[in-house]
């Protein structure tokens, strides 16, 4: 399925949730940090774990896709809505991502076709100076606030 061809959002909100992980390294560490930071926030905001295990695994997925092909700055979005789970990553290169099927015994090349077979919706837009890789998953279960 092609990516969704959403007009950017406007800012959160109201209840939504939103954590942000600035300036990922331009390097092997960028994808690890990313994962370990999805998965600590969907762990703090108790997202059902099928889920946010595929969020990790599509965090991976797009951090590595804007680390390999996009310049830094290389940023990162989570953000919680009463019923999904939306990830942004930005990064300074204006061109658009195009998934491809690869050949089985390629190396490499499955990035967006994975995002394409496990996100619920994805999709991407121009942000000055570059783009906007994003990707949702749905929560069946809608997810508590904390008790205080």
């Amino acid at each position: 399925m092609p990516p969704d061809s959403l007009p950017p959002p406007s800012g959160p909100s109201p209840g939504v949730q939103v954590a942000v992980l600035s300036d990922l390294p331009n390097a092997g560490t960028a994808c690890a940090q990313g994962r370990h930071f999805v998965e600590e926030q969907l762990w703090r905001w108790r997202v059902p774990m099928q889920v946010a295990d595929t969020m990790v695994l599509l965090a991976s997925e797009i951090i590595a896709n804007a680390v390999r092909h996009g310049p830094p700055p290389v940023c990162l979005e989570l953000s919680l809505h009463a019923d999904r789970v939306r990830l942004e990553v930005t990064d300074s290169s204006a061109t658009p991502p195009v998934p491809r099927r690869p050949e089985l015994e390629a190396l490499g090349g499955r990035g967006l076709f994975l995002i394409d077979t496990l996100a619920a919706k994805w999709g991407w837009h121009p942000r000055a100076p570059g783009k906007v890789v994003w990707c949702e998953m749905p929560i069946a279960d809608p997810v508590l606030p904390p008790t205080r």
